[in-house]
């Protein structure tokens, strides 16, 4: 197969939703799920969706579309449907504003990163939207902590998603693990459950990956070490971020549903660098001066960057799993 044939059908792979089966020049064949490429190789998520396989294009000899691309069928049946959906008030959620965009919220220019790429979202600034299936996407990185209130009540959507990176609480989670909320509580111990229809439908959705069900503890600081985290855990609560526990308050009291998904980064018996426990524009100069300090701080920085890389991938494997469910809101049952 020529060099040409073979950019084609990986730039094909990785636009497509769905699972690919890739043959090898010798004969053996990986199904799995594109999430990368370069000039020199394409990257895939095994079947299990458990590990990263990095397979040169010198050694790939075909790629076969054999999994759903779910996002086209979302986008035909909206197609279909389109110009016959029923009354606002027959929706799911009763009186909720079926022409409002689907919210995605999250802090850090990383993780908006993600967002755009895996919902295809042209991005300028901190804000980035697009159409996915028929329905307009806004994301929009509000910061640390951020105004999650006055965007819900500016953009008046459809549904809230508060998305991004976390700090395990559970020693059972590993980087690029995910977590669905139940529940969101803050420092004050102000709990928010989360609605029970989406949620459900999220872990349908993302069935197969490494995905768990708890509650995210949200706080006004970084728990950056080991003891900071240790101190958050109790039973049941897996994560801890900064933002989820304003978007879900947001949301309910604007009475739209709200979604809560993160990827942890620093698991339960690790530290972040002590730059992190302050927001920067850039963490390039804060990182590179604590490179400085000495080989110990190089290898924590090297650690701490692999973990945000594989959160990343995660976090944008799931937003593509979820596209489709997000979308098609008047579709719940």
């Amino acid at each position: 197969m020529t060099d040409a044939r073979v950019a084609e059908l990986v730039e094909r792979a990785f636009d497509y939703r769905g699972y690919v089966t890739l043959r090898r020049s010798d004969g053996s064949e990986l199904v799995g799920f594109v999430y990368d490429r370069s000039a020199t190789h394409v990257e895939l998520f095994d079947e299990a969706a458990t590990h990263r396989v990095r397979v040169p294009l010198v050694e790939v000899a075909d790629i076969a579309f054999t999994g759903e691309d779910t996002a086209r069928k979302s986008q035909e049946i909206w197609e279909r449907r389109k110009g016959t959906l029923e009354p606002r008030q027959t929706s799911a959620w009763g009186e909720w504003r079926e022409s409002g965009p689907v919210l995605l919220l999250v802090a850090l220019d990383g993780e908006l990163r993600s967002v755009a790429r895996a919902f295809g979202l042209s991005r300028r600034g901190n804000l980035a939207r697009g159409r996915f299936s028929g329905t307009e996407m806004v994301a929009l990185a509000v910061g640390v902590g951020g105004g999650s209130r006055g965007v819900v009540v500016e953009k008046q959507p459809r549904l809230v998603v508060s998305c991004g990176f976390s700090g395990g609480l559970d020693s059972a989670l590993a980087p690029g693990d995910l977590v669905i909320a139940t529940a969101v509580r803050d420092e004050t111990g102000d709990e928010l459950a989360a609605p029970q229809s989406v949620r459900q439908q999220a872990l349908r959705a993302l069935r197969g990956l490494r995905c768990f069900e708890g509650e995210l503890v949200c706080t006004t600081s970084v728990a950056a070490t080991e003891a900071e985290k240790l101190a958050l855990a109790r039973l049941g609560t897996l994560a801890v971020d900064m933002e989820s526990h304003p978007a879900a308050r947001a949301a309910a009291e604007a009475g739209v549903p709200w979604l809560a998904i993160r990827a942890i980064v620093d698991p339960l018996r690790s530290s972040l660098p002590p730059f992190a426990r302050e927001p920067h524009a850039s963490y390039l100069g804060p990182a590179l001066r604590y490179a400085l300090s000495g080989p110990r701080s190089v290898g924590d920085l090297l650690r701490l960057a692999r973990h945000a890389r594989i959160a990343a991938v995660a976090l944008e494997a799931a937003l593509r799993r979820l596209g489709p469910m997000l979308a098609a809101v008047e579709a719940y049952p």
